[in-house]
């Protein structure tokens, strides 16, 4: 998976114009990795836009241009994280079809896991107290996994009715995205017993469900 997930051509996170040629993508990217880069290290309160501009060798003109005040450019960054998440989401739930579902768990935990260095992810985590700004699109974001994993129990377990395969998708994603939450908030060697503990806890959960399917 790339480090960095593209601005898309339709119009996010309240960004001002929609770069259409190559050099003006780059620089959005450049500016959003900037504002990352502050927001992560000093906060959002503290954080300028002339800072984020010095930082990614641009024009305050030019971030202007792009992101109307810099609450529009934290939106931003949370939106290409989670943007980033739905890629990692896609990619395992449409990989290899004769992985068994213990094997989709922990490589889903695993590559979670591994968003732990994100610069955009330590953003938003230490901004959390602006979840509201980017709440819709991480709901959005949460309803597409559950929708996903859904398909996964069908597939797994076809005896379960619709209304089940819902319930069962949905503390699955929510248990999950709560403990990967707060393993990024622990240092590494905790977080890691964290994140095995949490694939022993879905197995266990899911097993009766699965029963011996691959």
């Amino acid at each position: 998976m790339s480090s960095h997930c593209q601005v898309p051509t339709k119009k996010r996170a309240g960004i001002r114009r929609i770069p259409t040629q190559e050099r003006s993508r780059k620089r959005v990217e450049a500016i959003l990795d900037a504002a990352a880069g502050v927001f992560s290290e000093i906060g959002f309160e503290a954080a300028t836009t002339e800072a984020i501009a010095e930082r990614a060798k641009t024009s305050i003109g030019s971030l202007y241009q792009f992101f109307p005040n810099k609450l529009v450019l934290f939106e931003a960054v949370a939106a290409r994280f989670i943007e980033r998440s739905r890629i990692v989401v896609d990619e395992i739930m449409t990989g290899d079809g004769e992985a068994s579902w213990a094997d989709l768990l922990d490589a889903a935990i695993d590559r979670f896991g591994a968003l732990r260095d994100d610069v955009d992810f330590r953003a938003v985590l230490v901004n959390f107290q602006l979840y509201g700004v980017y709440a819709h699109v991480d709901r959005a974001f949460h309803e597409h996994a559950i929708d996903r994993v859904a398909t996964l129990v069908r597939r797994y377990a076809p005896q379960v009715s619709s209304a089940q395969r819902k319930l069962v998708a949905t503390l699955t994603v929510e248990t999950l995205s709560a403990l990967l939450l707060h393993s990024m908030r622990e240092e590494p060697a905790f977080a890691k017993k964290v994140l095995e503990e949490t694939k022993t806890l879905l197995s266990r959960y899911l097993a009766p469900y699965f029963g011996g399917a691959r």
